[in-house]
């Protein structure tokens, strides 16, 4: 099972194993030829829906695996060495909807059995030395990850099609359940394969040409002034409904009513421009600004500024590009930065230093977040509305004054990832939340512009480790009642 190895590869028609993204032929590519996500599918909305939603996702996936180019790029390890090659990435996914399927009754055996176990289960490290080796030699040959995924997807299209279970609305009670799991599933994958893209030599991407194009881009060093809101105190209600028409991860239900302190946040998510100003003045090159764990982290990698941003010109002089998915651009003041938890909050401490602030900043609660929102349908950037991170100002203010409450970049919380009061595991997939109620995954909230589907909704509640990359980034916050303690969800690590 070696795989051949080949310098470069050209994807003919035969490449796409589901629907081919032109216009017309497939739900969600525009006029011009680019493709974006349909919104989450309503679990009423019947079968037609269900296939335009499921063929949206399966062709999302394809035109982003498009833009490795070669082979090569489909084995290569990530430099981390904290996660599979991405061939693992293009067939788990489908995987998992066989595994669901069948764990709901709706598939009678497996599909390939083989792939099914060696594709289940991905790798969640514990810290940033708990490398992964693995076998280089277990992978399949990208033809028989092909050959798979064309198998399955007809299996599945015509599951959607015929099905009788599909002619009622779906529930949490349904067997269709595994249905829409695997969807968002996908779609969850969508993003976390196009990080690990992000993080790899650009030589072996291309930027394929269905993928959304970036807000204009800029050749300037200006980005906007980034002033503090403040909110009075409030109550947040946290919890998805069980009986609201979307699919759900398991965390996203239950419900709790959280008391909201007074507290300013900035309107703006932090921009690069501004994460500069830190870089120039020695943050990461200062232990003081850093938690224990983070400056262990930082001086293992070695990191003196985003993981993004690429040196160019000798050092000291603090001229950097931009690393987007497949290509390399300007680095763009006005756009967020996308750094981890321990960057976000080693900027904090410094910020607060540079400020003289009374009252230290720190990173949003889960609970302040909420208290951000409007409740009203504004535009985002969100669901591959473009093809990465566009500027922090770019799009209206909430009714509250806040930019990118959603969208742009996800955004890391002072909270651990935590169940909220009655949310308890399906058994469509008991292991999905749990394992990470644990202390040592923070809260990310508000999606990016990758996120779809139910990442991109309102009740998502997302989790990484501290030192994980995502397309993430923060906004600073700080409380307003003279106590410096967020009130953030903590929970002590097992």
């Amino acid at each position: 099972m070696k795989p051949l190895r080949q310098t470069e590869t050209t994807h003919a028609p035969a490449h796409w194993t589901g629907p081919v993204p032109t216009p017309g032929a497939c739900p969600g590519v525009k006029a011009d030829g680019s493709i974006h996500s349909l919104p989450q599918v309503s679990l009423k909305a019947g079968r037609k829906a269900l296939l335009d939603y499921f063929n949206n996702g399966w062709a999302l996936t394809e035109v982003l695996f498009s833009g490795l180019a070669g082979e090569e790029a489909f084995y290569r390890r990530p430099y981390h060495k904290l996660r599979h090659p991405m061939i693992f990435y293009y067939v788990h996914p489908v995987a998992l909807y066989v595994n669901k399927l069948r764990v709901a009754g709706l598939l009678d055996g497996p599909v390939n059995a083989d792939f099914e176990q060696l594709f289940e289960t991905g790798v969640d490290e514990m810290r940033w030395d708990d490398l992964h080796e693995g076998n280089p030699d277990i992978w399949p040959l990208l033809a028989e990850a092909q050959a798979y995924r064309r198998q399955v997807y007809d299996i599945i299209r015509k599951l959607i099609e015929t099905h009788p279970l599909l002619d009622e609305p779906i529930t949490q009670e349904s067997l269709a359940w595994a249905l829409v799991m695997g969807f968002e599933h996908e779609r969850i994958h969508l993003e976390t394969s196009s990080v690990l893209m992000r993080e790899m030599p650009v030589e072996f991407l291309r930027r394929p040409r269905e993928w959304p194009a970036f807000e204009a881009l800029k050749n300037t060093k200006d980005y906007p002034t980034n002033a503090m809101v403040r909110l009075p105190a409030g109550e947040a209600t946290l919890g998805k409904p069980h009986d609201f028409p979307t699919f759900g991860w398991d965390n996203e239900y239950g419900s709790e009513a959280r008391a909201v302190r007074p507290f300013s946040a900035s309107k703006f998510l932090i921009s690069n421009g501004e994460f500069l100003e830190f870089v120039k003045a020695g943050g990461y090159a200062n232990e003081k600004y850093w938690s224990k764990d983070g400056w262990a982290w930082r001086r293992y990698r070695n990191t003196k500024w985003p993981t993004f941003w690429i040196q160019d010109g000798p050092a000291g002089l603090h001229q950097y590009r931009l690393r987007t998915i497949f290509e390399v651009i300007p680095l763009q003041m006005d756009w967020p930065v996308c750094v981890n938890f321990h960057e976000a909050k080693a900027y904090c401490t410094w910020r607060t230093e540079r400020d003289r602030s009374a009252m230290p900043y720190r990173l949003l609660t889960e609970a302040e977040h909420n208290a951000m929102r409007d409740g009203a349908a504004n535009k985002y950037n969100s669901d591959l509305a473009t093809g990465g991170e566009s500027p922090v100002d770019a799009l209206a203010a909430n009714g509250k004054g806040f930019h990118d409450v959603f969208g742009n970049v996800w955004q890391w919380c002072e909270d651990h990832f935590h169940p909220l009061e009655g949310a308890a595991p399906h058994p469509y997939y008991d292991d999905f939340s749990l394992p990470c109620y644990d202390g040592e995954h923070q809260m990310i909230l508000g999606g990016s512009f990758i996120s779809t589907g139910d990442e991109a909704g309102a009740w998502s509640r997302f989790h990484f480790r501290p030192h994980f990359f995502q397309h993430a980034g923060f906004r600073i916050a700080r409380s307003e009642d003279g106590n410096p303690d967020s009130g953030a969800k903590v929970i002590e690590a097992k």
